[in-house]
């Protein structure tokens, strides 16, 4: 196949039927002979997940490695969803950091290993690093082919967590060093994605990280300074507002407590122009989390461009190549409802049709 026709309306900011040709190389608006036409009535141009995990999986106790069989499942998954990008924010190099480009799978831009010392996140997936090699990892971990690294900036311990008590979750490592971690990844060429969910949001955006993950204690001060340095924020709606039906009531308190004070942060955020981004996380899917930022007052046509053009411009610094030639279609509008995004008519990755 040379090409897809697509006569549809194209969001998430047109309102007329328009006509463009989609092939490996990119879009065109010019006929491109032999096109196939690509069903759907309305048309984006691939979704981006800007924090996921190609390594992991969800398991019962928490996240649970995978083999490079189950991360090109993670790919394949994400394809079917229209998915054309993913930033992955941490998991096993020897796993992420191998992973070649492929017709018909999202283009990966990696983080390699998440930066915690021992105890200080998910055991099963996590291979420790210590403060005085934290640097040299890092550093290591871009050499291998990294765009980003993955800083655990806080968490709670091992030890907390045996325990079954709440706890404040407790910073990884000093601040100082942090910050100078923040500096060598710079001057290396690369960027800084934090896991960030307590008041230390407002020193690590004050370091200079690129992108807050998670970021449930954020707020309008440092929104301001966010503003401020062009830093970017995943609030990954889908794992911090995740609760089951028989999870403890301090969980479903947390969640209900999250969700109202997101309700007033993400709108402020997104109209203050702070690039939000799209992120699963290990427990959801993109169109869960557009429907998610819906849910907590974005506007609809805010949560496609942060699922689309505001992320792809926000990583466009780790394309070379540009953004991967992608689109997904639908039957209907979904800025009308967003559950539509749960079911694409079809889907195109690098000139390859995938649904």
């Amino acid at each position: 196949m040379t090409g897809w026709h697509v006569r549809a309306v194209l969001l998430p900011d047109g309102d007329v039927v328009e006509e463009r040709w989609l092939t490996a190389g990119g879009w065109s608006q010019v006929p491109v002979p032999g096109a196939e036409d690509l069903p759907g009535r309305f048309a984006l141009p691939g979704l981006v997940d800007a924090h996921s995990h190609v390594s992991f999986t969800s398991g019962a106790g928490g996240p649970t490695p995978l083999d490079r069989d189950g991360a090109e499942a993670n790919r394949a998954r994400w394809a079917r969803d229209g998915v054309g990008l993913v930033r992955d924010a941490g998991g096993d190099p020897g796993v992420v950091l191998t992973l070649p480009s492929s017709p018909g799978r999202p283009r990966l831009v990696a983080a390699g290993r998440h930066l915690a010392p021992a105890g200080m996140y998910f055991e099963s997936v996590h291979l420790p690093v210590e403060p005085d090699s934290l640097i040299e990892t890092a550093l290591s971990e871009l050499a291998a082919g990294a765009r980003w690294v993955k800083l655990v900036a806080d968490f709670s311990s091992t030890v907390a967590r045996q325990a079954g008590e709440p706890t404040e979750p407790e910073p990884s490592y000093d601040l100082a060093l942090m910050g100078r971690l923040v500096t060598a990844v710079h001057r290396a060429g690369a960027r800084v994605a934090a896991h960030v969910t307590t008041a230390l949001v407002a020193d690590m955006v004050r370091l200079g990280i690129d992108s807050v993950e998670h970021g449930t204690a954020l707020d309008d001060a440092v929104l301001s300074e966010m503003v401020r340095r062009g830093t970017a924020w995943t609030p990954t709606l889908c794992a911090v507002l995740s609760a089951p039906p028989d999870a403890p009531e301090e969980r479903r308190r947390l969640v209900a407590q999250r969700r109202e004070r997101l309700h007033w942060l993400l709108p402020k955020a997104v109209a203050a122009g702070i690039p939000v981004l799209t992120g699963s996380d290990v427990v959801g899917s993109v169109p869960r989390e557009v429907a998610l930022f819906v849910e907590c007052g974005v506007e609809t046509g805010d949560a496609l461009r942060a699922a689309t053009t505001t992320a792809t411009a926000f990583l466009s610094a780790d394309l070379p190549d540009g953004p991967p030639p992608a689109v997904v279609t639908y039957d209907a509008d979904p800025r009308n409802d967003p559950e539509v995004l749960m079911r694409p008519t079809a889907v195109a990755l690098d000139g390859m049709r995938v649904r």
